[in-house]
């Protein structure tokens, strides 16, 4: 009997041991130094939310991958290049410069329109206006495969101007040539005027038509501005012919 008791003792030491010895492994643990990051890219094209995981630092050092850092335990930061980016976070422990880092690599798409903005419609209508004067709605823009692009049916022919997509407030200079591009499709065959003009009267434009169908088409017009004006614009004039007209992805670049 006295054996078996102090068989029973002995395990129970034992086993009183490994659980002291597991739960100062734990706690160990969970003192132990990590960087660790997420993130999530925001609505404005190019800007990121960094969210700090790390444990047990008290200081932070973030490479961005572009040339630029930050101390920021969250930082938020926009890149204005579309690239695949390193991002490195160190965390510290200042007592005793103890460090840890982790990295990961961020892919990042920064729309480039040239003296256009929001060329690619992903951050909502504005700048663009129907006309020269009235706000697009909401209910003009479309999505398909997460692509966002302006789209409007046109159920009456009329003057081509009566339909018209405009951005306004472009700065332009008599005797430069413009490069615009973008992207048009329509639902049936048909055509469009496109170009660049002034924003009032006498509403001088230099402007082509180009034909539409439902294939996607990219094009590419040189325009030279017969004028020189603070307040001019890209112009999209649809109104001459029925049809669902799509255009994504405008750009304007004035050519060397």
């Amino acid at each position: 009997m006295k054996k078996s008791i102090k068989i029973v003792s002995l395990l129970f030491v034992l086993l009183s041991f490994i659980a002291c010895d597991n739960s100062d492994d734990y706690v160990s643990n969970q003192n132990e130094l990590f960087a660790k990051y997420t993130y999530v890219k925001e609505s404005t094209p190019g800007k990121v939310s960094f969210i700090n995981t790390s444990s047990n630092a008290d200081s932070f050092e973030w490479d961005f991958g572009d040339g630029t850092t930050s101390t920021i335990k969250n930082p938020i930061k926009t890149y204005t290049q579309t690239g695949e980016y390193t991002v490195k976070l160190t965390a510290r422990i200042s007592a005793t410069g103890t460090s840890s880092s982790f990295t990961s690599n961020v892919s990042i798409f920064v729309f480039q329109g040239g003296l256009i903005i929001n060329g690619d419609f992903e951050t909502g209508t504005a700048p663009w206006t129907l006309g020269v004067t009235n706000a697009i709605p909401s209910v003009l823009l479309a999505t398909n495969n997460g692509n966002t692009f302006f789209s409007i049916p046109v159920n009456a022919a009329g003057n081509a101007f009566d339909v018209n997509l405009s951005h306004i407030g472009l700065e332009l200079t008599q005797g430069t040539t413009y490069r615009l591009t973008f992207d048009a499709w329509s639902d049936v065959n048909r055509s469009m005027i496109v170009g660049i003009g002034l924003s009032g009267a006498p509403f001088t434009n230099q402007s082509v038509t180009r034909d539409l169908t439902p294939t996607v088409q990219n094009f590419s017009i040189d325009l030279v501005a017969n004028f020189t004006n603070t307040n001019s614009r890209v112009l999209f004039d649809l109104g001459a012919s029925i049809g669902r007209v799509n255009i994504d992805n405008v750009k304007l670049n004035p050519l060397p």
